[in-house]
Parts: structure tokens; sequence; C-alpha cells
């Protein structure tokens, strides 16, 4: 396969990231299906615990990092820095993620989780290190670039801050420190690295695929502030031992409120009135955002922290997934990186994709997702079991389609290579 171009990374490096992303959530599933009644447990139990990090490690985790292999180039309009850094970062994930999730499912056991932490860390600070050398090239004005690169900061943090909880379980003089700071951790996570990283890159990547242009950038600004503001005071209550009662909660749902009306905005305006399925099913992820509200209101945290990371963010990266994979691989086969010109014969990218797959994966989600809620709240085995036959079902149609993707694409670009050198044959004859 052709190099992507000189902006960006080895196609294989983003490319074969995501697509271990995706594999990710399969296994998730597939673990989980036989296992469902640990989800109407508690949720701190180790199982339990493990399948989450599956999710936010293994899945989200890793398409944000095979993501950031191409998109700084394309937002900050500037080449990669260290573009081979990938064949360095992606084997620290895939192993430190799977040592975290190992030692979890083992009853956290110390040294797999340290091990672990000390992989994932590793490499988020390496690709916060590539993110930020290719910003200095070219400093990005958007606020998008902006809730891009906080994103990445807050997720290394979030990593350290798992090293932190590994530590503090087995090591007293750490825990007389920082204490066990697991709603710091969660927040960090789900709010300053996932939720940014989605109103980051969602912003630029909605307006490009529903051809959406222009709109004021404040709503944007507002939820990097509203978000950092809760990350500042979640910290002080942790770290100072200050309680500031809903404060955090109310800055976070400000800052949700606002990455809901940018959403809006961009949709409202777009040129391409009827969206292809993939983001369809990322603007579908935002209904998630008030019913995770609703249920912290009725005082289910558990169920609203499904609805949050399983419906929103997971909805989300996996709709993004689809279009970014097809993206990448077409670009890659068919894109001339010396002429800017197209390969002829080339399929456009809505052709990429088996059309009748992305119902079964965007229903099969959100079903999973709704039922996962149900069942956080009820605590009835029959529901854990449907949320997760609906999970793996929806994980098994992405994952199919995602390599459907790349090995059609790469087909038909060696078929068009064949045609090429059969038809300069019989010119040469």
């Amino acid at each position: 396969m052709p190099r992507l171009g000189a902006d960006g990374a080895p196609p294989f490096l983003p490319i074969g990231t995501l697509l271990a992303g995706a594999l990710a959530l399969l296994a998730g599933g597939a673990v989980l299906l036989p296992n469902a009644a640990v989800l109407a447990g508690p949720v701190n139990s180790p199982t339990m615990v493990a399948l989450v990090h599956v999710f936010t490690l293994g899945f989200v985790g890793l398409i944000f990092a095979g993501t950031l292999q191409q998109l700084p180039a394309v937002m900050f309009v500037t080449k990669l820095a260290w573009p081979r850094l990938g064949y360095v970062t992606t084997p620290l994930l895939v192993l430190g993620s799977a040592a975290v999730v190992t030692g979890f499912a083992r009853g956290f056991a110390p040294t797999w989780l340290q091990w672990g932490a000390i992989g994932t860390s590793l490499a988020w600070l390496l690709l916060l290190a590539q993110l930020v050398a290719t910003a200095l090239r070219r400093w990005p004005k958007d606020a998008g670039s902006h809730a891009l690169i906080l994103s990445v900061v807050f997720l290394a943090f979030t990593v350290i801050a798992g090293f932190l909880l590994a530590s503090a379980r087995t090591t007293l003089s750490v825990a007389s420190v920082v204490g066990y700071p697991v709603k710091l951790h969660l927040t960090l996570g789900l709010f300053g690295a996932f939720m940014l990283g989605i109103v980051g890159s969602g912003q630029k990547l909605l307006s490009m695929f529903a051809l959406s242009k222009g709109g004021g950038q404040w709503r944007v600004r507002a939820a990097i502030y509203l978000v950092a503001a809760a990350l500042v005071a979640e910290s002080v209550q942790a770290f100072l031992r200050v309680q500031l009662g809903p404060l955090p909660t109310l800055l976070l749902a400000a800052g949700g409120l606002m990455q809901l009306v940018e959403v809006y905005a961009i949709h409202k305006r777009r040129l391409r009135k009827k969206l292809e399925a993939p983001i369809e099913r990322y603007v579908l992820a935002h209904l998630f955002m008030p019913v995770a509200g609703l249920l912290v209101l009725f005082g289910q945290p558990a169920a609203a922290g499904a609805a949050f990371l399983v419906g929103f963010i997971g909805l989300a990266v996996s709709g993004m997934l689809v279009k970014i994979t097809s993206f990448l691989v077409w670009t890659a086969v068919f894109a001339n990186a010396k002429t800017g010109g197209v390969s002829g014969g080339a399929p456009l990218l809505r052709d990429l994709m088996r059309d009748e797959l992305e119902p079964v994966t965007t229903w099969s989600l959100t079903g999973g997702a709704l039922l996962l809620c149900a069942t956080f709240v009820t605590h009835q085995p029959a529901l854990a079991y449907a949320a997760a036959s609906l999970l793996l079902v929806g994980a098994a149609s992405q994952f199919v389609q995602v390599v459907h993707v790349v090995s059609t694409t790469v087909l038909a670009g060696r078929r068009l290579a064949r045609d090429a050198a059969a038809v300069t044959a019989q010119e040469a004859s």
C-alpha cells in the first residue's frame, strides 16, 4: 500500500490501529456475553472493571490513537511530527491495555496493573508530545484544534491517574499522599479526554462530512472552559479535600449542553441533506447525553455512566470509525500524492461500505446501551444478557464493516493497477 502522503503517518499505522480498536470491542463483547450476569452485580467487581477498560483503553483509546496519526496534520494544516512514532506507541497501547485488563480480571493483580499502567502512560505521553510538536509547527487558532490538544493532555493525565490508583492499592505511602481519586479518574477520562476529543475532532469531521461551513466557535470554546473548570473543581475536592457540592457536575452538564448546541448548529446549516449512515450514528449518539443527565437526577449514577460511555461516546466513536477508516484507506490506495489527483476508475467513498451492515451496527449498539442502562437500574439478569447480546451483534457488525472497507478498497486498487498495466502493455506492443 502506498504512503498516505507527506503530511501524515504511513497508512498502515492509523488503519491498523483503527482495526485493532474495532477488534477490541468485538473481543470485549465476546467475553461479556457468557459473563453478562456481572452487569447485574456490583459495578466495582473485578470482571466489570476489566470490561470497562476493554471499552475505554481498547476500543475508544486505540481508535483515538489511530486518528491522531493523521487528523492533526489535517486540522493543523502541517506535517505530522515523527510520523513513524506509531510503530512504538501502538504496541505499547495494545500490550499495556491488555495488561491492565488482565490485572483487573485477576482481582486487581498489582503487578499486571502497574506494568500495564506504565505502558499505556508512556504511550499517551509520547502521543501527546507528538501532537504538541505537530502543533508547534503551525499553531492552530481554531477552537476545535485546541479542544483536541487539551483532550490528549487530559487523556495522558487519565492514564497516569490510573497508575496512581493501581499503586495506591498496594503501596501505603502512595495511598496516604494521593488517596484513591476514582471520581477524578473517571471525570478526566469521560469528559476531559473523550468528550473533549469528540468536541474537537467531531466538530471538524462532522462539518466536513455534512458539508457544513462557517458558524461561530464560541460554543466549542465554552465547552473547553466549562470542562476544564469542572476538572479543576474535581481536583480540588480530590486532593485538597474541599467539598464543592454539585459545582463539578453542573459545570460538566453545561459543557455537555454546549456540545449538543454545537452539533445542532452544524446539522442545521449542513448542505448535505441526507447524511451517510455512520454520520447519522454520530449525531444520534448525542441523544444519550440528556439521557445520562436524567439518570443522574434520578440518583442512578451507574446507569448514567453507561449512557454516557457506551451510548454517547461509544456510538459517536463508532460512527467516526467507519468514516475515518474509509477516508484513510481510500486516500492511501487511490490518491496520487505526486500529482494531487485521483486514480481513474476509483470508487466513491460511499461505495466502500456494505449498506446493510450500518443499521445493524447502529440499532444493536443503541439498543444494547439502553438495555445496559436498564440493567444498572433494575439489576435484572435477563436484561443483562439481552444487552450483552445486542452489544456483541453491534460490535461484530462494526468489525465486519471496517474489514470490508479496507479489503474492498485494497482489492479495487490492485484491479485498477492491473488494468492500467495491461493497457500500458497493449500500447507498447
